[in-house]
């Protein structure tokens, strides 16, 4: 039984939701996670997982001037820690479970789990959350607590600070998956970051280390990595990375669009998006000689790969080969 009171109505939900066809559904899903989220934290289980994506961001960074995401995804917190075990131990605490006006389940296809809502309130629609967890992040998490919201307000108390990856980690993954497609929600939060984010310093994002990560990201996107207690398998159909490719004008026929016309208010204009992209991450053509050799998706270079990997700055892979 939840010792938090709840309380909103319809109202509030469409006060929080943005304009477009699937508002009201997104800013449902917005809500109901970020009770779930709550609720896992208090359970213990998201001390052993680090957050992560597109929601990460929105929820952790960039609050209502972000885009409305719907997929949960995790990193387990700890090298040695087995995400399968993790994702089974989610999939039995969401359940069925309830947190008023909420109930949550889990279905699954393909081998992948999508997060079910039902409320009084309305219905969540053609938007599906998808719920992953991932192997460990590379570089030590941080501690981050939720950009302020109005609809907090209504949540009967306070949300907690949540483990997340690190920003230049997760900008890494964003930056590696476009050099496979398009995706607008991830040209979209990766301008919103070069635009709006600042450190406590005032500093923007490490160039030189989100670059360094992108390029060994895309290597085992490749050719997968091990070490004892962690297995990165290689997932994806990776390409070398050229700076140039990736830098290239993008038009709007080149998105995979994913409703992010719907989650993000106004809708972007995906041609200036691209423009920005180009010029937000010009320092991706920067690469030294080492990242242009791993670059070039060698599975011979694993040597080196191993030892950047051990150089990253609060590398939890030092020592680990």
């Amino acid at each position: 039984m939840s010792a938090y009171e709840v309380s909103f109505t319809i109202g509030h939900v469409l006060r929080h939701a943005p304009a477009g066809s699937q508002g009201r559904e997104a800013a449902l899903i917005d809500i109901a996670q970020d009770l779930l989220l709550r609720r896992l934290h208090d359970d213990g289980l998201l001390g052993m997982l680090a957050f992560k994506g597109g929601t990460a961001l929105r929820k952790l960074y960039a609050g209502a001037q972000g885009r409305f995401s719907v997929d949960l995804d995790f990193s387990v917190r700890d090298i040695g820690t087995d995400d399968a075990s993790i994702l089974e131990l989610l999939t039995e605490t969401i359940t069925d479970l309830t947190i008023e006006p909420f109930t949550y389940g889990l279905t699954e296809r393909r081998g992948k789990k999508t997060l079910t809502i039902e409320t009084t309130l309305g219905s969540t629609g053609a938007l599906a959350s998808k719920l992953d967890v991932n192997p460990p992040p590379w570089l030590e998490p941080v501690s981050r607590s939720f950009v302020p919201m109005p609809i907090h307000d209504r949540y009967g108390g306070p949300l907690p600070e949540l483990t997340v990856v690190r920003l230049e980690e997760n900008v890494a993954e964003k930056i590696a998956r476009l050099n496979r497609t398009t995706t607008a929600r991830d040209v979209y939060d990766l301008v919103w970051l070069w635009r709006h984010y600042r450190d406590a310093n005032g500093a923007p994002l490490d160039h030189a280390l989100v670059r360094r990560l992108a390029v060994l990201k895309n290597w085992v996107d490749k050719f997968g990595l091990h070490t004892e207690g962690a297995t990165w398998k290689p997932a994806h159909e990776a390409y070398p990375f050229d700076p140039a490719h990736w830098l290239r004008e993008r038009a709007a026929g080149d998105f995979d669009q994913q409703d992010i016309g719907q989650l993000s208010v106004p809708p972007p204009d995906l041609e200036v998006l691209g423009q920005e992209l180009r010029t937000g991450y010009a320092f991706l053509a920067e690469l030294d000689e080492q990242e242009q050799a791993v670059a070039a998706l060698d599975g011979g270079d694993r040597r080196t790969v191993l030892q950047m990997l051990a150089e990253l700055p609060t590398s939890r892979l030092t020592g680990c080969w």
